[in-house]
């Protein structure tokens, strides 16, 4: 039995919200399930998956690369808001982001700069709160590949420490999500009872390793 690092952790986590939420349909509120059924939280996965490209190039990230690293890290906090926001949908509705002609912004064509600000007093405390300025942060490195100018994009380890920070980040949005799992009778198939434990079991037959997923 071993316990899953952060990063793989994380990918799990990702991909069994994105499952999960892709069952709402007869449990969450028609709006919500609508949107969900049209939001490409697969996407969300794969974005996560990459992350892996820039984790193992660590400090030997070229500046163009960490560019990338920036804008696939930015495009994955952005999409946990959209997710949140989709997932409320009805409440959103009830106070949700507008124009500067009073009408309402659907949650997944929100800026992320609208999404944030947004989100305080929801999923952070208000601007002050330290959630906000990670989250700051990330948008604005991630702004850096539209740039022509200078942007700063932090060092290799300012990158890897984020991506140490998004699990928290993550962890953070799930927990105030309904818990969907409670009434799904038959979970869809690739989700993972247990994200943070592996039990490999050894074969003799040949060298490999089978992994079996352990409920909660």
């Amino acid at each position: 039995m071993a316990r899953r690092n952060k990063y793989d952790v994380l990918v799990i986590l990702t991909n069994n919200a994105a499952l999960i939420w892709k069952e709402a349909r007869g449990i969450a509120p028609d709006s919500a399930a609508d949107k969900l059924d049209n939001a490409m939280l697969e996407w969300q996965s794969e974005l996560t998956k990459t992350l892996e490209i820039w984790i193992d190039k660590g400090l030997a990230m070229t500046t163009d690369e960490l560019i990338l690293a920036r804008a696939n890290l930015g495009a994955v906090v952005e999409s946990w808001l959209k997710f949140f926001y989709c997932v409320y949908y009805d409440d959103y509705c009830k106070n949700p982001i507008t124009n500067n002609k009073g009408k309402m912004i659907e949650p997944e064509k929100a800026s992320f700069n609208n999404l944030k600000d947004f989100s305080s007093g929801k999923l952070w405390d208000d601007a002050s709160s330290s959630e906000y300025a990670w989250v700051d942060s990330v948008q604005h490195k991630r702004n850096a590949i539209h740039s022509f100018r200078y942007g700063d994009i932090g060092t290799s380890q300012d990158f890897l420490d984020d991506i140490n920070h998004l699990y928290d980040f993550v962890d953070n949005v799930l927990s105030d999500f309904p818990p969907l799992e409670d009434c799904i009778e038959v979970y869809p198939a690739g989700y993972v009872m247990n994200p943070y434990i592996d039990l490999y079991v050894p074969t003799n037959d040949r060298q490999s390793w089978i992994c079996f997923q352990l409920r909660a």
